[in-house]
Parts: C-alpha cells; sequence; structure tokens
C-alpha cells in the first residue's frame, strides 16, 4: 500500500498515511490530535490550519499567491509558543496561506533560506521572499509584518 509521510502539526512527530484518506479522520500515532490529509501537497485546508510544507511540495507550494512560512522545530520552545498565533492568522486571514516548515525534516529549504534562528517567519509572495522576521513574535507584530511585506 503507497503512503505518505505528515508532520503532525501538535507535536512535531512524522506520522505514514495511506495515500487515500478521503473522508478519513486520521490522527497522529503519538499525540492523537488530528492530523489533516491533503496538507502536505501545500494546499490550504478547509479549516484554515496551517499547511505542512516539505523540500518536495516548497517550491510548488509557494509559486503564486501570497504565504507566510514558519520554519520551526519540534523541539524549539518559542517555535512551540507561536503555533497558536499562526493557527489563529491562519483561521482568520484568506488573503494568505500559512504554512509550516520542520527544519529538520527539511534540511535543503531550511539551507536554500539560510536559516541561522528559529522560530523564522518568511514572507513570500508569488514565490519570491519579500522579507523575515526571527523570533517568536506578538501577533501585533506578525500582523505588521503581513501588512509590509505582503500589501
Amino acid at each position: 500500500m503507497e503512503s505518505e509521510i505528515a508532520t503532525c502539526p501538535s507535536c512535531g512527530k512524522p506520522n505514514k498515511l495511506p495515500l487515500d484518506t478521503h473522508g478519513k479522520t486520521v490522527v497522529c500515532g503519538s499525540c492523537k490530535e488530528p492530523l489533516v490529509p491533503g496538507a502536505e501537497a501545500g494546499r490550504r485546508t478547509s479549516a484554515g490550519t496551517p499547511v505542512e510544507l516539505t523540500d518536495g511540495n516548497f517550491q510548488s507550494a509557494i509559486s503564486q499567491g501570497s504565504h507566510l512560512v514558519d520554519f520551526w522545530a519540534a523541539w524549539c520552545g518559542p517555535c512551540r509558543m507561536i503555533a497558536p498565533v499562526l493557527e489563529e492568522i491562519a483561521r482568520d486571514r484568506k488573503d494568505l496561506t500559512v504554512g509550516k516548515l520542520n527544519v529538520d525534516d527539511n534540511p535543503r529549504t531550511a539551507s536554500q533560506f539560510k536559516v541561522q534562528g528559529i522560530p523564522l517567519l518568511v514572507f513570500i509572495k508569488d514565490g519570491k521572499e519579500t522579507g523575515r522576521v526571527v523570533g517568536a513574535v506578538p501577533k501585533q507584530q506578525i500582523e505588521s509584518a503581513i501588512r509590509q511585506y505582503l500589501g
């Protein structure tokens, strides 16, 4: 049976998913939180949650539109602190896609973006970086950066 790997947005653990998850509730094997099938392909989910990005889907996922990408790691305390803020932004904003890229699992993209500190928020419009913010910053500062870097 063919499968794909999905990183849990709650605990950061990789999960092996069957390719056909349509209509099925899928949960993380470690923390039992819901996983979002299809997010690995870089699509916005119906719930407006952040999409999981990987080395394999990153370029196609950010090629068009406005994106806020969180470069993070499961072991990073500040990354876990900022995660609920990014989930809230993903739910509230329909004018951009919020994505998450685990730097430990996706070293190629992390290296391409010269990630030296996390959390790192990178703002991308139509495939081109327009700005970045490093650190667990307040929601107001993220919203200000969205206006500044994505219009």
